[in-house]
């Protein structure tokens, strides 16, 4: 075990790790941070595991003229004496582009096309708000201003003045350096390892070809482009309609996305089907009765306060015309007084909106609603709600559950749909065959690119008493098998928060009482292995003014009575299938997490055909449950077996051998983490931060650690990581008798390609302290780590050329690999989808791999992350993602529950320890109570 089992091969990549070895003895921040830049490997060549096949990628292959000159400026609007007072300068130099309406910016740019004399001369793009790039200079100059006279919204001429500044000179022999990066690198017989001298991608000249690429929807009227970076395109449609229905006052618009992508291939505009939230265009009352359901008749009367908050809240921000007058679109800043009761100055004295608009225009139907809010602080503009206009392109941020599900139904197409509707996009967007594009010296491919990649070998899952089985499509039948390690429930209650009546006396009969659907429990848990004693207690929650801290306390303290005072093992909750169970479901876990420190097990009803009739699923709900059960006692549901598989066409090499050899002999510790950000709306409002640690050999228990993050909300980074990392690597020496990890591997999730070198300088350093902090300073003790981003929001999507290797739902196979060819030009990164497809088709995950110390070959670390995919504890079938990438992601969603609002309030929680919150926070987190950070309660 450990390093002596490494073979030659592996070996020689220790020699990267001696140099940060002997740095942790200066802890530096500024060497160990330099250190970690030079470290970042690139791609050791293409895995040679699996069965070859061949697959379509949504990558279509661009060509572009390396002599090219481009020139980008910077476009800044300014001098519109009549501008929106929604978006008013604070100087007549500031800058109005960001405010100004996309048509209005479109004119002006066309404008300058004019003075300029770009048109039929120099090819020039447009990206509708701040970037021009033309393929010739001003006139020499770095800077020129053009006087621009253009109609507004409403039909009134504007003057403005345009400038065009200079920004850069992208050189696209830069972008050809860096393409060819690797092919250079391995002329020098360098295989892998650093990369102190790899190019820096030259973002300039991607911006440049990208914008290029997007001119062309970006300037038609009735074309849609939105998004960061105009990535979302939603082109007329003539024989489906563009927008679809979700209800509440949603709909969804099917388009697609568009990037450009430096890929090992060249150049690659990648393509795919996106379907997106939008507010249902239309008049502002239609959507107020939508979102608090009221009727008509309801509005004579005034909004009581939770509605009125409740409107402001989905209003807020929202671009809207009017229908009394031809005016600018504006944005609305709050609700106000009613129109009646709003009072301002007129020529006449003061007087209120309600009796304004009857004198000016007509008398309101609806006096008694709010104003909408429009206009700067200092002057404010008073709209009655009912003569507002919801304007068209306003993308929805939060979705109710309905509305979820319906994008998700329009979003799951199978896979040959998918790939039509791609083929068509790329039809609609006419890459291929624009004069502009063609003239700036691109020439995109109408095909999608066709690739080449490997199908791994399916690993063994082991249960209980050397039973092993065989996935067959990523899936695996639980019947009859007991878990491979479990423990007897019996210290433990049950907790009804149903009434006793609607409980046990159902009007569907027995077979819907809780105690039928505990006697099946039971069963399951006992087939599982789980060894089931009586509970000590079953409450009702017949008095609903009992506080739910009240009724879990009893259940707490019955339990200890019954069991001479011995810690509780689990309280198991029956939710009621009401309107506030999500509430309840906090309230539960809020007790449990916090006060109790006893793991809870929440069933919902209705699911569990509890006061209704049993469905065909109870056994099968039973036995998901039962999963979840026996891992918050302690046990594990499943691992893989050790030996090496047998690939499908090849013999196991040394790597997998290897690998086999070292996952039990040399102590792994994975870690997994993830940030999810807050549903406080508050300029304090912070993060929640989630690291998950395994805590055996086998790599299947965990332990967390949550984190209220001090820095901004949209920081990916994870504050406090080297105080969790070390009290993690503590506890997993403490479980593991003396026993430190002698390998790290670090699954990061959530991170973007822009935030990749803030995880090497700032987290690698955080572990590596965590690490030296250990214990004895002498002991030199600095495992080797390996870390990897799992990314997930990406539009890569994988085709298979050949019916025969698909899995049921016409998807690729489980256990795909792409690590070649739409790649990273030279950086460490792969493709995995590990997953069988059950509906739309499957998207694989992108791992980029860091940092790796450990030197793993590709087929090692592919292996190893697939297999990972086989121990996921809640289910019978490989996962999407890594089980660290999981736990850390709902550790991070429960700590979000015990979140406390700046102002002290909370929905689940009256008092909060400082226990889990960082200095500087101003946000406070109720800290999980100590017995239970060793076990996963969030499962």
């Amino acid at each position: 075990g450990g390093r002596s089992g490494t073979p030659a091969h592996i070996k020689s990549q220790w020699q990267s790790t001696q140099a940060v070895s002997s740095l942790m003895k200066d802890t530096s921040y500024s060497k160990i941070v330099n250190q970690a830049k030079t470290i970042r490997p690139i791609r050791p060549g293409p895995g040679k595991l699996g069965a070859v096949v061949q697959l379509y990628a949504n990558h279509f292959p661009v060509k572009f003229n390396t002599k090219a000159v481009l020139f980008h400026y910077d476009v800044s609007v300014t001098g519109a004496s009549s501008a929106d007072p929604n978006s008013a300068p604070e100087s007549p130099s500031e800058d109005l582009s960001p405010h100004l309406d996309a048509e209005l910016l479109k004119r002006l740019i066309l404008e300058v096309e004019k003075q300029a004399r770009w048109k039929g001369k120099v090819p020039w793009a447009y990206d509708g708000r701040k970037n021009v790039i033309v393929a010739a200079e001003l006139g020499g100059d770095t800077s020129r201003t053009f006087t621009c006279v253009v109609s507004n919204e409403s039909g009134r001429q504007q003057e403005f003045q345009v400038a065009l500044q200079l920004a850069s000179k992208p050189n696209l022999a830069e972008l050809v350096d860096f393409l060819e990066y690797q092919q250079r690198h391995l002329q020098k017989g360098v295989s892998r390892g650093a990369t102190p001298d790899a190019p820096v991608l030259p973002q300039d000249c991607i911006m440049a070809l990208d914008h290029v690429l997007k001119h062309n929807a970006g300037m038609k009227s009735d074309w849609w482009v939105i998004g960061k970076s105009n990535n979302l395109i939603f082109p007329p449609q003539t024989s489906d309609s563009r927008s679809r229905s979700l209800g509440g006052g949603a709909e969804v618009w099917i388009g697609y996305c568009q990037s450009l992508r430096p890929v090992q291939r060249g150049m690659a505009v990648n393509i795919d089907m996106t379907t997106t939230a939008f507010i249902t265009p239309g008049p502002l009352l239609d959507l107020l009765l939508q979102e608090l359901r009221l009727n008509k008749q309801d509005l004579a009367r005034p909004l009581q306060d939770r509605q009125r908050k409740q409107a402001k809240k989905v209003f807020k921000g929202m671009t809207m015309t009017v229908t009394h007058m031809k005016r600018k679109a504006f944005v609305c800043k709050d609700l106000g007084e009613s129109a009646t009761n709003y009072m301002f100055e007129s020529e006449n004295g003061k007087i209120s909106v309600a009796q304004y608009f009857q004198q000016k225009y007509r008398k309101l139907q609806y006096p008694n609603l709010p104003c909408v809010l429009a206009g700067s602080v200092n002057r404010r503009i008073a709209i009655p709600l009912e003569v507002c206009m919801v304007k068209e392109g306003q993308r929805k941020s939060k979705l109710t559950a309905l509305e979820t599900a319906g994008i998700i139904k329009h979003a799951a197409i199978r896979p040959e749909d998918r790939m039509r509707a791609i083929q068509e996009s790329m039809a609609k967007s006419k890459l291929a065959t624009d004069p502009l594009i063609r003239a700036f010296g691109l020439e995109v491919s109408t095909e999608m690119m066709k690739i080449q990649a490997r199908v791994l070998p399916t690993p063994v899952v082991c249960y209980a008493n050397g039973k092993t089985m065989q996935p067959d499509a990523g899936a695996w039948n639980l019947v009859k098998t007991k878990l491979h390690d479990t423990f007897d429930l019996k210290e433990w209650a049950v907790v009804s928060l149903m009434d006793r009546q609607r409980a046990e006396q159902p009007r569907d009969g027995p077979d819907a009482s809780l105690t039928s659907f505990l006697n099946d429990f039971k069963i399951v848990l006992n087939e599982c292995g789980v060894n089931v004693g009586p509970p000590a207690a079953r409450s009702y929650w017949d008095d609903r003014r009992q506080p739910i801290s009240d009724i879990m306390r009893c259940a707490y303290d019955q339990i200890r009575s019954a069991h001479k005072s011995k810690p509780p093992q689990l309280i198991f909750v029956v939710l009621p299938d009401t309107p506030d169970k999500d509430q309840l479901y906090k309230e539960v876990k809020y007790e449990s997490d916090v006060v109790l420190g006893v793991p809870t097990q929440c069933v919902v009803a209705k699911n569990a055909a509890i006061g209704c009739l049993p469905k065909r699923g109870r056994a099968q709900y039973c036995a998901n449950v039962a999963m979840k059960v026996n891992v918050k006692l302690g046990g594990v549901n499943n691992v893989i077996s050790a030996a090496p598989e047998v690939p499908f066409h090849t013999q196991p090499d040394a790597a997998l051998s290897w690998l086999a050899a070292n996952w039990e002999n040399a102590p792994f510790m994975f870690l997994g983490a993830d940030v999810t950000h807050s549903v406080i709306k508050a300029e304090n409002a912070r993060s929640i931060a989630a690291v998950v640690g395994s805590m055996n050999r086998s790599a299947t228990r965990y332990a967390t650690r949550i984190l209220v993050q001090k820095s901004e909300r949209d920081l990916e980074m994870i504050s406090g990581l080297k105080e969790a990392v070390k009290e993690l690597l503590l506890e997993f020496t403490r479980n593991t008798r003396g026993k430190k990890p002698e390998r790290i591997v670090y699954y990061r999730d959530g991170v973007s390609e822009g935030q990749f070198d803030h995880v090497l300088s700032e987290e690698l350093l955080m572990i590596k302290q965590a690490c030296v902090e250990m214990g004895d300073p002498s002991a030199e003790y600095n495992p080797p780590i390996t870390i990897i981003v799992v990314q997930k929001r990406h539009k890569t999507r994988f085709f298979a050329v050949n019916a025969s290797e698909t899995d049921r739902s016409g998807n690729i196979l489980a256990g795909t690999v792409v690590d070649q060819e739409v790649t990273h030009p030279f950086e460490y990164d792969f493709f995995l989808c590990s997953h069988s497809g059950i509906q739309g088709t499957s998207k694989p995950a992108h791992y980029h791999v860091l940092v790796d110390e450990n030197g793993f070959l590709p087929d090692v670390l592919q292996l190893l992350t697939y297999r990972f995919c086989y121990m996921y504890c809640r289910a019978t079938r490989s996962t999407s993602l890594p089980p660290p990438v999981y736990y850390a992601h709902l550790a991070a969603f429960r700590g979000r529950m015990l979140l406390i609002d700046e102002d002290g309030s909370s929905d689940t929680a009256s008092q909060a320890s400082s226990a889990g919150n960082l200095p500087g926070s101003s946000v406070l987190m109720s800290d999980v109570h100590r017995d239970i950070k060793s076990k996963m309660f969030y499962i």
